[in-house]
């Protein structure tokens, strides 16, 4: 008898270990994500970019991994979207801004700088946003472009170049790629939390397309990264375009 309730008592001691340590979990991987971000704003302080940018896209997959965990584990918490929020600020706002500058794609001889500073400021805006309503309700789709996306933008851009042309081509379009990003963090365009592949017309082809795109992008991470994301972006926004033609064509035939 008194075997059973000490193995009970050792159970319990177990179960409240393992819940006083799954919420640090996630915690682990945003300290990562902060790393990242601090590593990659050295980087392009000492020229190295392409390793700059590539700290970025480590700062998503830590970032995709805290979300992942924290919500498997139950774990989510204020104190945890707060921490996220400023870990992205910093790898995916600051850091990829940073970059431009550091790269000399902007300087304060022009109005252009003022470009990079806008792209912070709406994505200080689109955390603010996001915190407000994050633990309220459970995303199907975030309203706005994510931060992240963006970062991994201007630094797979970047890889893409230089691998390309061993260095940063088409500065130019930077400009106006960088206001689209800004007016879209800030905007009620659609973006699906999560990518699911469900089974129906097309399914052998969509999941076909979707292993070969992971597969290129493992292959060759340089050249495909940028050309995926920017498809994605781009999708999204010419979706809400079009879903927003056709209702306002509805309400002209109702009229």
């Amino acid at each position: 008898m008194n075997t059973k309730i000490q193995e009970k008592k050792l159970t319990l001691r177990r179960i409240r270990r393992k819940s006083q340590f799954m919420p640090i979990v996630p915690g682990i991987f945003t300290v990562g994500n902060v790393i990242s971000g601090f590593i990659s704003l050295v980087l392009s302080l000492s020229g190295n970019f392409v390793s700059a940018s590539f700290l970025i896209i480590l700062g998503v997959i830590f970032d995709l991994l805290d979300g992942k965990i924290a919500r498997m584990t139950h774990a989510t918490s204020r104190f945890g979207v707060e921490f996220d929020s400023l870990a992205d600020f910093l790898t995916f706002g600051i850091a990829p801004s940073f970059m431009l500058f550091a790269m000399g794609v902007y300087d304060f001889h022009h109005w252009g700088f003022l470009v990079p500073i806008l792209y912070i400021i709406a994505g200080a805006f689109r955390l603010a946003r996001y915190n407000l309503t994050a633990e309220h309700n459970v995303k199907t789709d975030f309203r706005g472009m994510p931060l992240p996306l963006g970062g991994i933008f201007i630094a797979s851009y970047v890889l893409f170049s230089y691998e390309l042309w061993g260095e940063l081509r088409y500065k130019q379009n930077l400009t106006p790629a960088l206001v689209l990003l800004s007016w879209l963090l800030i905007s009620n365009v659609r973006y699906p939390a999560t990518i699911t592949i469900k089974p129906g017309k097309f399914f052998k082809l969509k999941l076909s397309a979707t292993i070969l795109i992971i597969l290129a992008i493992l292959c060759k991470p340089k050249l495909f990264i940028f050309p995926v994301v920017a498809v994605y972006i781009l999708y999204s926004f010419i979706k809400e375009i079009y879903w927003f033609i056709s209702r306002f064509q509805r309400r002209g035939n109702e009229i």
